[in-house]
């Protein structure tokens, strides 16, 4: 387990009558559990904020407006952070108003309830494993916070390559095409393939280059709230941007009726974009690609699906496609760079989706994703 500060360890207790904080803290001592004792509700939520792993509390400690007070802190906190509460009740027959008090205690969340009279090892083990509950959010937390920083990391690093290695790529190139141009009469044929070798190079460079950036930016797509948008005017904007390819393809597309969706516009182009374009690339050569693209809703989630009659994916490697830089052909044939379906993959999974194919050799392939209606 990950280590803690004592402050994010310690149990609070709110017990004022009489002895009782007292005793609960000196039977948590003998656990070697760290407390603080709070004399009302309002240093609870003060000595809570500083930062605890839990509390116990008494019932009669709690009137309704403490427990609203507290379920309202309680629901501020980030997503990660669920404090348990051990509220110590009275003992004796259930009643309308203990079911009634056991209703409004439910506010604070992370409840256990305890009756009175309370043994010393029940508080024991009771705080125990509160703590141990307390230390798996904090371990999720700190899995949070790295996996945020090796994202910023990712971009940090895709923003970089990008702009330090365009730059001598661009220089590559251009004295490549300098030299095919002012030594064409004497350059013979086997330099002018190394030449367009060179070049070939570095255009493929440049795609992985931007493919880099363009993974990078999916991993860093936050949740936030997004009005609903057209998907059909992302379908739209792929298609114009294909629009050189589809031509020469002589592709047709037919686009079914689409919903409106909360994904940002340019990220859903993008998916769009990429799956349209292995439905080109990858056709087959007696036939001009006919794509479908549809979408039906079943019960919170819309599914997408770009079917074609291209050359089709193995089954056996209908998985690996959507990993980074995976590539079921050579360059020499198909360009890419291998990263477009794993571009996808990311989007998508930042919109709480899933994406996956449906594919046989010669038969086509059925690429589906959902998104959350």
């Amino acid at each position: 387990m990950f280590r803690r500060s004592a402050l994010e360890m310690r149990v609070i207790i709110l017990a004022p009558i009489g002895r009782d904080a007292a005793l609960l803290a000196s039977t948590l001592a003998a656990s070697e559990i760290d407390s603080a004792i709070a004399t009302d509700a309002n240093e609870l939520l003060t000595i809570l904020a500083e930062g605890a792993g839990g509390a116990i509390l008494a019932d009669e400690a709690l009137p309704k407006c403490a427990i609203q007070a507290l379920a309202a802190w309680v629901s501020d906190l980030p997503p990660w952070s669920d404090p348990p509460f051990i509220v110590l009740t009275s003992s004796g027959i259930p009643t309308r108003q203990t079911h009634q008090r056991a209703q409004e205690l439910q506010a604070l969340g992370n409840l256990t309830l305890i009756e009175r009279p309370v043994r010393p090892d029940t508080i024991r083990l009771a705080a125990r494993s509160a703590l141990r509950a307390r230390m798996r959010q904090y371990e999720v937390r700190s899995r949070q916070e790295a996996l945020i920083q090796a994202n910023a990391d990712l971009e940090q690093f895709a923003h970089s390559a990008s702009h330090d290695f365009r730059e001598p790529l661009r220089s590559i190139g251009v004295l490549t095409d300098l030299l095919a141009l002012e030594y064409a009469d004497s350059v013979d044929e086997r330099a002018g393939e190394l030449l367009r070798l060179i070049r070939g190079g570095v255009d493929r460079m440049e795609a992985l280059l931007n493919d880099l950036l363009s993974y990078a930016h999916a991993s860093s797509i936050t949740e936030e709230e997004l009005p609903p948008v057209p998907a059909l005017r992302s379908v739209k904007v792929a298609v114009e941007n294909l629009d050189a390819a589809i031509r020469e393809s002589q592709a047709n597309i037919t686009i079914g009726e689409l919903p409106e969706i909360r994904v940002r516009e340019s990220h859903l182009a993008q998916v769009f974009q990429n799956l349209l374009g292995n439905a080109i690339k990858y056709r087959r050569d007696d036939q001009a690609p006919a794509i479908e693209v549809q979408a039906k809703r079943v019960n919170s989630y819309w599914y997408f699906t770009i079917a074609d009659n291209g050359i089709g994916i193995p089954a056996a490697y209908q998985g690996a496609i959507f990993g980074i830089f995976k590539r079921l052909h050579g360059h020499g044939k198909y360009s890419g760079t291998g990263m477009g379906l794993a571009i996808c993959k990311r989007i998508v999974e930042r919109y709480q989706g899933n994406i996956w194919v449906e594919s046989e050799p010669g038969h086509g392939s059925r690429f589906s994703f959902s998104i959350p209606a």
